[in-house]
């Protein structure tokens, strides 16, 4: 079945990529330059009146498709999340007479009819689900490359060899695929969609449909002669599109962690338009762009002689990230080891050595926990692991929502896991635990993104090299776009926990009423 459905997608998309160079793009383009120039030339109450009329018709839409097929009354929780969040936006903008709703109100669109396809929809569920596990088998290819250099025993250190492995691999395939051209016409086309959706300029939208495939550090490469002239709205758009995505390289390793892949890979995607929206609403543009479609499509990319030249750097620039990766973890998790033995030690003064720096940060965000629909009983473990994402580091979150679903699985298969729900067992204190099907998922959309301080110095490392003199600009804006980032990787949890479909779940569950909280 899977063959079949792998040869017919193959089959389907060579057929829409050849209709829509020859008759398909051309004929959406002009019809774009029509509508645009006909609402230039005729300014008027009706034009306004029907664009008012159109956005009521979709959200009157998306309401009823909500009303009619959530059937847990818990979800609508999550409603409260994207309400706030878009209300805290809108307090926090720094022009809010000047945010253009239209992009704020599509970008939420299209994030919920992607969620719509993922958690909702039957064919899309299984697509993602068989895209997931594609992707899992391409990059075992890896394997016979590591088993090579170090050894059958090489998983044993996981992250050193195993993980690394796989950037590797998959970071040298995307820079041959960038020699031959696949990625930029993926990118390209992505990013025209989204400046037509979202009214974006050309070179932000590039970025954030860049940010879907590749990292923060690489991506602009696609802008890089246009960062010195983007405006400040436009630097802190390319900075918010790469603190709220994942790169494909980087999406390996947090499947390897145990995390759903194709949850991982939609909010990966999700994020791309949430990003553009959330920057536009903190940080809504003032000048004109001088960025045009004309100018990123004769943006020159790095020359390189040949199929194997390309293979062999993108080797080179993932070791780097590997090397900086490796380092990252390092000194963080032994930060957070030592802020957590310093906290405890202090609060055992006054007899409370349980709480430390985790508990800390799970009563920091949980507020958040709650607003984007996860149950009461999992909202203190899950606020700590959304503390250490933005904090700390998003691969020491993953991972322990790695280790957390591991046991949960292993609780359900051998038939303990309702015993421990309901009080019988009881697990150590030290072994945090979610209890509710919705929450690994939730927590998925919620941990997506790279919208941490360590990330942050990284993007004003990158952007510095290619911009010196927009150096001040950029350190003043990454705050703002460190926190617009954060809140777009809650927005899209608060969109997965509004259309959560128990019926939609990659792993083991019993029944959903003996788990409901």
């Amino acid at each position: 079945i899977h063959l079949g459905f792998a040869l017919f997608f193959l089959v389907i998309f060579t057929i829409f990529v050849i209709a829509w160079e020859k008759f398909i793009g051309r004929t959406i383009e002009r019809l774009c330059q029509h509508i645009s120039t006909s609402t230039e030339e005729n300014e008027t109450w009706i034009t306004i009146r029907n664009i008012m009329i159109w956005h009521c018709l979709v959200f009157i839409a998306i309401a009823l498709y909500v009303g009619l097929t959530v059937e847990r009354t818990r979800n609508y929780i999550s409603l409260i999340g994207i309400v706030t969040l878009i209300l805290l936006g809108t307090i926090g903008s720094k022009h809010p007479h000047r945010i253009r709703w239209k992009t704020i109100f599509y970008s939420f669109v299209i994030q919920f009819l992607l969620a719509a396809v993922v958690i909702r929809s039957e064919y899309g569920f299984q697509f993602f689900e068989f895209l997931g596990k594609e992707v899992s088998k391409f990059m075992h290819n890896a394997h016979s490359g590591a088993v090579f250099v170090f050894g059958k025993k090489y998983e044993e250190h996981f992250f050193v060899f195993k993980v690394s492995s796989i950037i590797i691999f998959l970071g040298s395939v995307i820079n041959v695929l960038y020699y031959l051209g696949a990625m930029q016409y993926v990118i390209g086309k992505i990013a025209w969609l989204m400046q037509k959706c979202l009214n974006t300029t050309a070179a932000e939208s590039m970025n954030a449909a860049a940010n879907i495939f590749v990292a923060m550090s690489e991506a602009p490469l696609m802008i890089m002669p246009l960062i010195p002239k983007m405006t400040t709205s436009e630097l802190h758009a390319v900075l918010v599109g790469g603190f709220s995505t994942m790169s494909g390289s980087i999406l390996a390793t947090f499947i390897f962690f145990g995390v759903p892949a194709n949850h991982l890979i939609a909010a990966s995607v999700m994020a791309a338009p949430g990003a553009l929206g959330f920057a536009k609403l903190l940080l809504p543009e003032t000048h004109q762009s001088k960025t045009t479609w004309e100018t990123v499509k004769n943006t020159p990319l790095p020359e390189q002689h040949n199929v194997i030249d390309a293979l062999l750097t993108g080797a080179g620039h993932t070791l780097k990230i590997c090397g900086f990766l490796i380092a990252n973890l390092i000194a963080f998790i032994s930060v957070l080891h030592f802020a957590d033995t310093a906290i405890s030690w202090l609060f055992s003064l006054i007899h409370h050595p349980e709480i430390n720096f985790q508990f800390l940060l799970g009563l920091l965000f949980y507020p958040f926990s709650i607003i984007i629909g996860i149950p009461l009983r999992d909202c203190l473990v899950s606020s700590e692991l959304i503390g250490i994402k933005i904090s700390l580091n998003e691969f020491i979150a993953y991972q322990e929502l790695g280790k957390i679903r591991q046991l949960r699985n292993e609780l359900i298969l051998n038939n303990t896991f309702a015993l421990y729900l309901n009080g019988t067992l009881t697990l150590p204190n030290d072994v945090p635990m979610l209890w509710d099907d919705s929450s690994p998922i939730i927590l998925t959309y919620a941990l997506c993104g790279f919208s941490n301080f360590g990330s942050m110095g990284i993007a004003l490392a990158t952007l510095g090299v290619f911009a010196p003199t927009r150096k001040r600009a950029l350190t003043k804006i990454a705050p703002r776009a460190l926190i617009a980032g954060s809140m777009v990787s809650l927005m899209t949890a608060s969109i997965a926990g509004l259309l959560y479909d128990a019926q939609h779940v990659t792993i083991p569950r019993i029944n959903s009423n003996s788990t409901s909280v």
